[in-house]
């Protein structure tokens, strides 16, 4: 019965699971949640009368800690979308060009999708839902539900990707053979683990594309709240939390500055740089023939063709 369940039972259950399965401390938390969730719902509808035994339970300090998932830099990112078929390469460009997470890839329609008006503007993306396995639900937070600026590199591959889906008006952008949302992990381990491998790329899951946005935004000297707006954190201060629901200003820019930098730019910093007439070393990106350079006084990137320096 549930009233005979203690916080000691569900401490015990915890450090059993953390022992024979050897899971980290994150997994422990999501344990702990759906277990503090059972209780709450029983107690909703009259099965369970008391304090939830869960609350006062701890992950045990032996578990270990989980690991961190790595960045993809804009040389693999550059190089994924070079060896990968469609509609791999698509959906790598739209996670690694929006930062959205895994579910929220699989929810987008294209319903939620608004192409640019002209050249002077950006497309966006409306997040208003996410999938796991076949249930279709909300993104995580009330936060995450907002819309993401969709840059001309990945509008044009949306573009292509449609035509070729027979010009869909509606339903899922990435579709599986029976209309529904395609499973990406599968897809990855189907159409993207051998060519990945034999480009020499190691994946670090779909959420390492939410990561290196991020990353490669703060190389760019992009300031962190404008970051965390545009990946629709909650986990800010609270005066950068109230904010409006619609892509800031600054939001806009910082995705066209990372748009710029891409026109130069598929590789991650090879080391500082001295430019022609310069005193100090400046970090700076090399593609094809194309310096890409952080300058620190003024925060922003700024192109240089590699032959003129």
């Amino acid at each position: 019965m549930a009233e005979e369940v203690k916080t000691h039972h569900v401490q015990s259950w915890l450090e059993g699971v953390a022992r024979e399965r050897e899971i980290s401390k994150t997994t422990l938390k999501h344990v702990k949640n759906f277990l503090s969730g059972v209780f709450r719902h029983a107690a909703q509808q009259g099965y369970f009368d008391g304090a939830n035994p869960v609350k006062l339970a701890e992950i045990p300090a032996f578990a270990p800690n989980g690991a961190e998932t790595k960045p993809y830099s804009l040389e693999e990112i550059g190089t994924m979308l070079k060896v990968l078929s469609e509609p791999s390469a698509t959906a790598v460009a739209t996670a690694a060009f929006t930062g959205l997470r895994l579910g929220e890839l699989r929810g987008l329609t294209w319903e939620s999708y608004e192409p640019a008006q002209d050249e002077e503007s950006l497309g966006w993306l409306n997040v208003t839902r996410s999938v796991w396995r076949n249930t279709v639900g909300d993104p995580k937070t009330a936060k995450s539900k907002a819309p993401v600026p969709v840059i001309p590199q990945l509008a044009q591959r949306l573009a292509a990707h449609r035509l070729k889906c027979g010009n869909p008006v509606a339903g899922p952008i990435f579709p599986n053979s029976v209309g529904h949302p395609l499973d990406l992990n599968a897809c990855y381990q189907r159409e993207m683990k051998d060519v990945l491998k034999r480009a020499g790329l190691s994946w670090h899951g779909w959420h390492g594309f939410r990561r290196g946005l991020a990353s490669n935004l703060n190389r760019l000297g992009v300031d962190d709240s404008v970051i965390q707006r545009i990946l629709r954190h909650s986990t800010v201060a609270t005066t950068q939390n109230h904010y409006i629901k619609t892509a800031s200003p600054d939001a806009i820019a910082a995705m066209r500055q990372f748009s710029e930098a891409l026109m130069c730019s598929t590789c991650a910093p090879d080391g500082g740089v001295k430019s022609k007439g310069s005193a100090a070393w400046l970090p700076m990106v090399r593609i094809s023939g194309w310096l890409l350079q952080y300058v620190p006084m003024s925060r922003s990137a700024v192109c240089i063709r590699e032959h003129g320096l």
